[in-house]
């Protein structure tokens, strides 16, 4: 009981500093996701005032099944059709360089296929978020540059889905059963369509069958319900539940409730609790001697990324007749790393395919991309406006 007890008043410190730094990193026009990270590092490794445990990581954990439910539910590719076949390909190239370079420093520095394929595939994918709030805080809301980045950021953050439905099969069945790896990739792209096409359908009047029910927090309760079953049926057939998360929310967004309804209650509870409190134990459970060990690691790897994203998802857009200022601006918002990369992390570490060491250098890149992405991209918005 005395554990419980202990548990509860670290969840609530937990709560209250990686809200109250989140605040702050929000006023200074940054990520909140700075300050929960920070959160996690103060009163963890730092002050020792909260310490890593089985029920703290249990109850931890729902977040990335809500962050990846919300992600879903607002991935909606109607709203820029015009620009989703360039955007799609800019972002398998950006993803394809990225893993590449990933995994080289991976392999190189680490001797380890392994941890090779598990960098490459965090540096893969961008968060979307981060890039668009740069782009509406220098006053490209809603602009053709904020509807190209929008369709790019969009694919990629289907093609960091599918990598990552490609490295759980990999880290639970290994090279030695590539054939049931590569099976069951494929069966969520399959997953993928159905959920697009007859899923959302089916979903849309399931929902529908509870409106006129008289108690209001049913709608919060029901998607909660197809959450966790569709999460539990991907487990049990070989894909990670996070994916089948994402695929719940993929099916709910076009749902007219989906909007009004749903996602603020989602949110209210996701971003309340379990969101924060999620990469707020990211950090606990960090390495603070690795950052000072291996800064230069880390310094390779923040290189990596910024050429792989510009290269990639930026000059390539020369093809497509981006002007120089797009594919500047593209490039470098999709330097910043984010929730998805510190998921991967996790996941890795959890199954130990990668060290405690790593995952804090991940961590750490992490941050600092989403630090100097909003800079960079402010001071090459004024010199493209001279």
């Amino acid at each position: 009981m005395a554990l419980e007890v202990q548990v509860l008043l670290e969840i609530a410190l937990i709560l209250v500093v990686a809200k109250i730094l989140g605040e702050i990193a929000t006023r200074l026009k940054f990520s909140s996701l700075i300050g929960e990270i920070l959160a996690g590092i103060l009163l963890g490794p730092v002050f020792l005032i909260v310490h890593p445990s089985d029920f703290l990581e249990r109850v931890a954990s729902f977040g990335i099944l809500f962050l990846l439910f919300l992600i879903g539910l607002h991935t909606r590719f109607d709203e820029f059709k015009k620009d989703i076949h360039t955007g799609s390909v800019l972002a398998v190239a950006g993803a394809v360089i990225s893993f590449l370079a990933g995994f080289l420093i991976g392999f190189g520095v680490f001797s380890s296929f392994t941890t090779g394929i598990v960098l490459g595939v965090i540096l893969l994918s961008s968060s979307t978020a981060i890039a668009l709030q740069s782009l509406g805080d220098i006053g490209e809301f809603r602009t053709a540059l904020y509807h190209k980045l929008t369709a790019i950021s969009s694919a990629d953050d289907v093609v960091g889905i599918l990598a990552l439905s490609l490295l759980t099969t990999y880290l639970t069945y290994g090279t030695l059963e590539i054939w049931k790896v590569i099976a069951l990739f494929f069966a969520v792209l399959g997953f993928f369509f159905l959920i697009l096409t007859f899923g959302s359908k089916v979903v849309a009047k399931f929902l529908e069958m509870f409106q006129k029910v008289k108690d209001e927090q049913i709608m919060l309760s029901i998607p909660l319900v197809v959450l966790f079953i569709v999460a539990f049926v991907s487990e049990q057939v070989g894909i990670a539940g996070v994916i089948g998360a994402f695929l719940a929310g993929l099916a709910m967004n076009r749902s007219p409730l989906a909007e009004t309804v749903i996602v603020p209650k989602i949110k209210t509870i996701g971003y309340g609790f379990f969101i924060p409190l999620f990469f707020a134990y990211s950090a606990v459970i960090l390495d603070i001697g690795a950052i000072v060990n291996y800064w230069s690691i880390i310094l390779l790897l923040m290189v990596a990324i910024a050429l792989s994203k510009i290269i990639g998802c930026g000059l390539l857009g020369a093809v497509f007749g981006y002007s120089k200022k797009e594919q500047m601006m593209i490039g470098i918002g999709m330097i910043a790393l984010g929730e998805y990369s510190i998921l991967v992390g996790q996941i890795a570490l959890t199954a130990g395919a990668i060290t405690q060491a790593v995952y804090t250098i991940v961590v750490a890149v992490v941050l600092i991309s989403i630090i100097i992405t909003p800079i960079l991209m402010k001071l090459v918005y004024r010199s493209r406006m001279r």
